[in-house]
């Protein structure tokens, strides 16, 4: 009897150490599943190597900090449209938590289609907005019918980069670049020399035209749109302004021979071509050209300059254009994936201390920008710090920022792009047109908006 008692006993003691175990195995396995885990998606695989540097710079730091959340960084494939990723994403359960590759412009559509999130709550109660601190340039783009939908990245600022070595070795002065189209026009045309092969400007013909076309139009006293009173807005790239670019850009291929042969090249083979040197002219981003230049062709970034967009005459200003990336986040994420990546986009973008050693780091690395920071007073702390940047980068960041007008961002703006683009193609291969067939061409275009999107535009 008194061994059955004692067998009891360890049976019991053994039941119970195993159930102690089971529930302290219970425990952790809770606490697995209940931490929080987000996904952030950062620069394209094929953007700089400081960049994504930068970007792993601070991941790493959100990893320290928030050891409780799960957080996984994807580099999107090079050469993919990061617009029909992030849809394809979203349709099949696999969105971003956040990201910042959609450009602000989208947003209000985005918006009104329910493809990313309201983040009224977080932004309401954002200290450093209401203490001013936050850059508000993009505000109004960001906000839908009072609610929230992003927080601004940077700004970037877009113009015509120069390379200094091509121009020279074309008889071009560095000292002296045009104001005007018709210096522009005639310097980009003695340039150029298809034996070279030299080009004197590099002519974005492919499916982004409109967004270079947008500062050209701008140069020549025009508008891509124009709000009504209604809150929509005219399509006003076929009045006269958009119709001079167009034959513009269509004499720079025809007439002036300046363009490289093929002016739907890809974005990625243009930049390319100015990275190696057959490009005198292009328009862009220095970032969009420096890096990769240095690392596949060995070109030092003090070759490399940029201007504004001339202007059509002396009567006219020259342009530029800012534009920028906004973060966004997933409609499907939960409140505490909201919060986890909310502090994702604090830490990275808005953190004092974090910022000055970010951008120590990257000065480190050759890889600090121009682009203007969303902490609207740390601008100048952030270009104190620029000793990596070539000499004249600095003024002509000035000039450019002096010249530059923001992208429109009403509701369909990159719809209306698309649809913009192929009539300019058509325009830009068709040898013998006159500006008559032009301006009808714009007209058909701004016709098509009308029909595709009666709630933004409107005659």
């Amino acid at each position: 009897m008194r061994n059955l008692k004692k067998l009891v006993m360890v049976t019991l003691l053994v039941v119970l150490a195993a159930s102690m175990g089971f529930a302290q195995g219970g425990k952790e396995q809770a606490a697995d599943e209940q931490k929080v885990k987000i996904t952030v998606w950062g620069p394209l695989e094929n953007y700089s190597e400081a960049e994504k540097q930068s970007w792993n710079y601070c991941v790493e730091e959100y990893r320290r900090r928030y050891p409780e959340v799960e957080i996984v960084s994807v580099f999107s494939p090079a050469g993919t449209d990061y617009r029909q990723q992030y849809d394809k994403a979203l349709m099949a359960g696999d969105a971003p938590t956040v990201t910042n590759l959609l450009p602000y412009v989208d947003v209000q559509t985005r918006a009104a289609n329910g493809t990313i999130a309201d983040i009224t709550k977080f932004v309401e109660n954002w200290d450093l907005k209401k203490e001013g601190k936050v850059n508000t340039a993009m505000d109004a783009a960001l906000n839908y019918k009072g609610r929230w939908y992003g927080v601004m990245d940077y700004l970037y600022l877009a113009g015509t980069v120069y390379s200094k070595a091509s121009l020279e070795a074309g008889g071009g002065d560095p000292s002296d670049l045009p104001d005007t189209w018709e210096e522009f026009t005639a310097l980009g045309e003695k340039v150029s020399d298809i034996n070279a092969p030299r080009f004197g400007y590099l002519l974005l013909g492919m499916d982004w035209n409109a967004w270079p076309f947008t500062p050209w139009v701008w140069s020549a006293g025009g508008e891509m749109v124009e709000p009504n009173n209604d809150g929509t807005y005219r399509v006003a790239f076929c009045d006269d302004p958009g119709v001079k670019v167009a034959m513009l850009w269509h004499d720079m291929i025809w007439e002036y021979k300046m363009t490289q042969k093929d002016v739907l090249k890809s974005w990625n083979d243009l930049r390319d071509d100015m990275q190696s040197g057959r490009g005198v002219f292009a328009f862009g981003r220095l970032d969009h050209y420096v890096d990769e230049a240095k690392k596949k062709y060995g070109v030092p970034a003090e070759n490399f300059g940029i201007i504004p967009i001339p202007a059509m005459n002396e009567n006219y200003e020259p342009t530029a254009i800012a534009g920028g990336n906004a973060w966004v986040f997933s409609p499907t994420a939960t409140e505490a994936e909201l919060e986890a990546a909310w502090n994702f986009v604090q830490l990275f973008d808005f953190d004092e201390e974090f910022q000055i050693e970010k951008w120590e780091y990257e000065n480190t690395i050759g890889g600090l920008t121009n682009r203007i920071p969303p902490r609207a007073d740390m601008i100048d702390q952030k270009f104190a710090l620029a000793t990596s940047w070539p000499e004249g980068w600095a003024e002509e960041a000035a000039a450019i920022s002096k010249a530059a007008i923001m992208e429109p961002w009403c509701a369909d703006w990159n719809g209306l792009k698309n649809i913009l683009a192929p009539y300019l193609q058509k325009i830009l291969l068709t040898e013998d047109i006159s500006e008559s067939e032009v301006k009808a061409l714009l007209t058909q275009a701004a016709e098509e908006a009308y029909a595709a999107y009666p709630d933004s535009f409107r005659k």
